[in-house]
């Protein structure tokens, strides 16, 4: 098939530009480097926590050492697989905050603001217990719903929240964010509901598409300053695919930037350095990275039933039965049952804190291994770091990883934050309904008190909760490497579609601002494609 577009990447971008130019009646190739998403442990949302360091389905990267977080080299999980990191994420649905996107408009960015992104939010999900209609979707193909079984700790966490004076947010998509409130998550009832068991499932049967998978892009192909398709390796082979209209790149925030660079477009000194004949020379297309970084808590518990003995044996043989049978119980857990978004400090516009509760206690900093004695976790998320890093192509070998520098807590106000969210966290974790039950906190104990003495622990302890975002920015300055209409600056017939291009982050989780923003992006294509 003569493709009209070629889609390079079937991640939570991905797979939403590719249904929706479908629909839209164009013809379009997707290439995704990893497989289909036939691996059992995708579609059971509690399995997800070996997939974060499987190699078959994660492109298990590793950043540079960090100084400003105790010189670690901190390990970086994306999905390669169909759905992308949608295949392998927590499946929390989390929109963001309306100030969010009215900063990107202020930014520049023409027709993102809040009131112009929320057609495509509503458009893109069905939310099982419906909400706000006004803010709210009911036909769209990612399928959005509350917990089927909450642990009776989850129920302590959000009533400790209003005693500490936060209230009560029904719905933390719709009208009003700030506030505790319970989950959202993707979910195809007892499955996972990643882009791929969705938006790519509707349209799998359509002639107008066809999937490549196990197809590792390698560079772009030009006509001068036209992009007109893309090589990649499958199978040790070789091979190009051409598009007569154009090509989307859907990699995500580290994966575009190598593409752009090793393609020749980006910082001319850098590519020169590497080997790369310069094409167009685009200084932002790498720099810009920012992600969430977070500090948890740990308080060991009492007379409540956690994670910790849930998924392990004897225990978690009724939970497989209650899974098979009825769909529900703890194998239908994501990663956290209930968050506040609250403000660090008085005077701020809108929350710059997530502190989101698990009712387990995993034994590393990540997602990894849980802990054997109950306990619970609270984790402080400053939403919206200012520190910035970059991803850069570390040769001119595109089969090669990219080379990540993340700049976690280099910016103080980020530190800031994060030492006021563990004192929040702490008035929380300290109010009566959890307080009865907690046997203490051991991380990072009482023996941390100070503002210095937490500042410490967070820099020491404190990890990534993988919501990497904008190397490719959008924008209209020097720095920006799309525009309003994500359209790459100095070349025709390229776009780049994905949580790259968000200038900031958002207040919560990306993947939802990530499928929005192949939705918008999927619209401006068929808008040009209609004249």
């Amino acid at each position: 098939m003569q493709p009209e577009y070629v889609v390079v990447g079937a991640g939570s971008a991905g797979c939403a530009v590719a249904c929706r130019l479908v629909q839209g009646g164009a013809r379009v190739v997707l290439l995704e480097a990893g497989p289909k998403d036939s691996n059992p442990r995708i579609h059971v949302p509690a399995a997800l926590r070996p997939l974060l360091k499987d190699s078959s389905v994660n492109w298990n990267f590793t950043a540079q050492p960090v100084e400003s977080a105790g010189g670690r080299s901190l390990f970086l999980p994306r999905g390669k697989v169909l759905g992308g990191s949608s295949s392998i994420n927590g499946m929390l649905y989390v929109r963001g905050n309306a100030a969010d996107y009215d900063g990107w408009a202020q930014r520049g960015c023409r027709g993102w603001s809040y009131d112009e992104v929320l057609p495509y939010f509503r458009q893109s999900e069905s939310y099982k217990q419906g909400g706000d209609p006004a803010y709210r979707g009911g036909d769209g193909p990612l399928k959005v719903e509350d917990y089927r079984t909450i642990l009776p700790l989850t129920h302590r966490f959000v009533q400790a929240a209003q005693q500490a004076g936060f209230p009560l947010t029904p719905d933390y998509n719709g009208g009003q964010q700030e506030g505790v409130g319970y989950s959202q998550m993707t979910r195809r009832g007892r499955f996972r509901g990643s882009t791929a068991q969705t938006y790519l499932r509707a349209v799998r049967s359509d002639p107008n598409l066809e999937v490549i998978t196990g197809a590792r892009a390698g560079r772009l192909i030009f006509d001068g300053k036209k992009c007109v398709g893309v090589t990649y390796r499958q199978g040790g082979e070789d091979k190009e695919i051409r598009a007569s209209r154009e090509v989307v790149l859907c990699g995500g925030t580290y994966n575009s930037p190598q593409l752009l660079q090793v393609s020749g477009i980006g910082p001319g000194a850098h590519l020169r350095d590497i080997g790369v004949e310069v094409r167009h020379d685009l200084p932002g297309v790498g720099s810009n990275l920012a992600d969430h970084f977070a500090a948890r808590l740990k308080h060991h518990v009492r007379g409540e039933v956690t994670m910790n003995e849930l998924s392990r044996f004897p225990r978690v043989v009724p939970e497989v039965a209650k899974y098979i049978l009825f769909g529900n119980g703890a194998l239908t857990f994501g990663v956290t049952s209930a968050m506040v978004f609250c403000r660090s400090r008085e005077g701020l516009a809108s929350p710059d804190l997530q502190l989101t509760f698990t009712p387990a206690t995993p034994i590393d900093t990540g997602q990894g291994a849980l802990e054997k004695e109950p306990g619970v976790q609270l984790t402080v998320i400053p939403v919206r770091a200012e520190s910035r890093g970059n991803v850069m192509a570390g040769s001119a070998d595109p089969m090669e990883d990219p080379v990540i520098t993340p700049a976690y807590l280099t910016d103080e106000n980020d530190v800031n934050v994060l030492v006021s969210g563990v004192e929040i966290s702490r008035r929380i974790l300290g109010a009566p309904a959890l307080k009865e039950v907690s046997l203490g906190e051991y991380a990072p104990g009482p023996q941390v008190q100070s503002r210095d003495e937490i500042r410490d622990f967070t820099r020491k302890s404190g990890g990534t909760i993988h919501h990497p975002v904008g190397t490719c920015k959008m924008g209209e300055d020097p720095a920006a490497v799309v525009d309003s209409r994500l359209r790459v600056h100095g070349i025709q017939g390229l776009r780049v579609i994905d949580a790259s291009i968000m200038p900031t982050l958002t207040t919560g989780n990306t993947n939802a601002p990530a499928i929005m923003i192949g939705e918008k992006g999927a619209a401006m294509i068929l808008e040009d494609r209609a004249g």
